[in-house]
């Protein structure tokens, strides 16, 4: 891979002010581990490089993430703790995902308006770069599956409640819209849903938990009817018993990218319990030698389509390949932030 590094300047110059806030773990740093982290997500977004017109919108997301949470570990005052190949190859992660991205921004194109905007909006770096504190929802044991719930009630849970995918999209453009045009604000239709209690679970909560996620990104303020610092930890505590509830029937259907899509989210929030070392390793375990990630495994009348996904090589798919490269930065992140420079 070619070495060369690209400059994020004014990027780099706010994660800077960032750099040294973290709150340790006892976890120790593994080199293997972290090795086995780095050689993964090279494989991936190598993988969705040289493919760019068979990737969508929700890929390109996934990158910039990607890219965000990389460029955080490599500015992170930890680093200096690494070995020099360890810090070479970061720098060569940060470059390839870079080069990924743009790449996608040039060739993937969107099926819709909203989609179009949504491409132009979310990809940007500097919405994306602010601090991790990291915490835990659960200050004791993890919850336990819930108890009566069957294989086919596991897989409804994948998709229950407010929104469908499509009035996800609507409320995310109508967001950064009223953000780009004036000042942020949620529609009332949106803010009502979020507010809905109808039992949610799987992609509505996740897409619930994103919707807040970028309005305060775009400056949409909290109110008394909808507070973002009150709904962000209830709903990742909700999306972390949906995840046990998965886990304990092996990820049915499209649970390995609603897995994917729950701990990227909910571990940006800085949640320990999404990156624990028992995801890490089913994640590892889960790509193609290629280095793309699919849905295989399970049966075919049991499956899932989901609009924002679609087939790739070797049998994969783009959008559960996007939130795998996501996601391993998040976690060589949190390697580097918490495990690092321990005394």
């Amino acid at each position: 891979m070619e070495t060369k590094i690209v400059r994020f300047s004014s990027v780099l110059g706010i994660f800077l002010l960032f750099a040294c806030f973290s709150l340790r773990t006892e976890t120790a740093f593994n080199p293997e581990s972290f090795e086995r982290k780095l050689i993964a997500l090279d494989k991936a977004l190598t993988y969705i490089n040289d493919r760019p017109y068979q990737m969508n919108v929700d890929t390109t997301y996934g990158v910039t993430l990607s890219q965000v949470n990389l460029m955080a570990a490599l500015l992170h005052d930890n680093v200096q703790y690494l070995e020099s190949r360890f810090f070479i190859a970061l720098k060569e992660m940060v470059a390839l995902s870079d080069l990924t991205r743009k790449n996608l921004m040039n060739n993937v194109v969107p099926t819709s308006e909203i989609e179009l905007s949504l491409q132009s909006t979310l990809n940007n770096l500097t919405l994306w770069i602010k601090p991790i504190w990291w915490t835990r929802i659960f200050p004791k044991d993890r919850p336990i599956p819930s108890q009566g719930l069957n294989y086919s009630q596991v897989v409804k849970s994948i998709q229950h409640g407010w929104p469908n995918e499509t009035e996800s999209d609507q409320c995310l453009f109508k967001i950064t819209h009223s953000a780009l045009n004036e000042e942020c604000q949620i529609p009332q239709a949106c803010a009502e849903g979020l507010m809905r209690d109808d039992d949610v679970t799987g992609y509505p909560l996740t897409h619930r938990l994103l919707m807040i996620q970028i309005a305060k990104r775009f400056g949409c303020r909290e109110t008394a009817s909808l507070p973002f610092s009150y709904l962000v930890p209830a709903f990742c505590a909700r999306i972390f018993q949906n995840l046990v509830n998965l886990e304990a029937w092996n990820f049915p259907s499209t649970g390995k990218d609603l897995m994917i899509e729950q701990i990227l989210l909910c571990g940006m929030e800085g949640y320990y319990e999404f990156l624990d070392k028992r995801y890490e390793d089913l994640i590892l375990n889960w790509p193609h030698q290629s280095g793309c990630f699919n849905l295989q495994g399970f049966p075919e009348e049991h499956k899932m389509t989901r609009r924002s996904s679609s087939l790739t090589d070797f049998g994969c798919h783009n959008h559960i390949t996007g939130l795998a490269a996501a996601s391993l930065s998040l976690f060589i992140r949190e390697n580097i932030e918490n495990e690092l420079g321990r005394s």
